[in-house]
């Protein structure tokens, strides 16, 4: 993201730049805005500052008076005040701002980011019940048909799909096949992992490692 900046300053140099990280999850919870890398003589060769948005400290009713669908589906994240009449214009925005594919994948990304269980099932009635004149979408209800626990791996995996994808660009059939093949409980560690890498190269690696832990685990039994 540094060297993405840079780019833009280079190619933009009358338009202000800002990096802005949002975190998810409680994650990122000690990140003051400022990163430093240091050098080998043990001084500070680069600084690296930026603005800092944790969700679970946003006020949710404030985020969705932006009326941005990409930020509703980030509500089940904030602090909500009254959670229903939230979720409901929230889902709103998302069935009025998108369409097809985009909006199914925004109502599932809704869906597996309210952690709250009651907000979560309140929020799944929302989607299932109350469509706000949006056509069936087969795609949609078998998500939420299938089962809380089956449903949300299945949103899980779409979501942090994208999230590699717009780190790292289109993923090799490869990376994709290792990343379908990790369990639930993998998919959070490689989630909070992804912040610390600084390359594909070691999105790589530690899909390597943990692939070749399910075939040692294999061979054992």
């Amino acid at each position: 993201m540094l060297e993405y900046r840079v780019r833009l300053n280079a190619t933009y140099p009358n338009i202000p730049v800002i990096s802005v990280v949002w975190y998810v999850g409680k994650a990122g919870a000690d990140d003051t805005g400022e990163h430093h890398e240091i050098g080998g003589d043990g001084h500070v060769n680069l600084t690296w500052r930026y603005h800092v948005i944790h969700l679970w400290n946003m006020d949710g009713e404030a985020l969705l008076a932006l009326n941005l669908p990409t930020l509703a589906a980030l509500i089940g994240q904030t602090r909500l005040r009254d959670p229903e009449p939230a979720l409901r214009q929230a889902v709103q925005q998302i069935v009025t701002g998108t369409s097809g594919r985009l909006q199914e994948l925004l109502l599932i990304e809704l869906l597996t980011l309210c952690t709250d269980k009651e907000i979560a099932a309140m929020a799944e009635q929302i989607v299932q019940y109350d469509m706000y004149g949006m056509e069936e979408s087969p795609f949609i209800l078998k998500w939420i048909a299938k089962g809380r626990e089956e449903g949300r791996e299945e949103g899980q995996l779409t979501l942090l799909l994208r999230l590699l994808s717009h780190r790292y660009g289109p993923l090799s059939t490869e990376i994709t096949v290792q990343v379908e093949a990790l369990s639930p409980t993998q998919m959070l560690e490689l989630a909070d992992a992804l912040f610390d890498f600084t390359s594909r190269d070691e999105l790589a690696q530690w899909l390597a490692r943990e692939e070749e832990r399910r075939n040692s685990r294999t061979e054992e039994l």
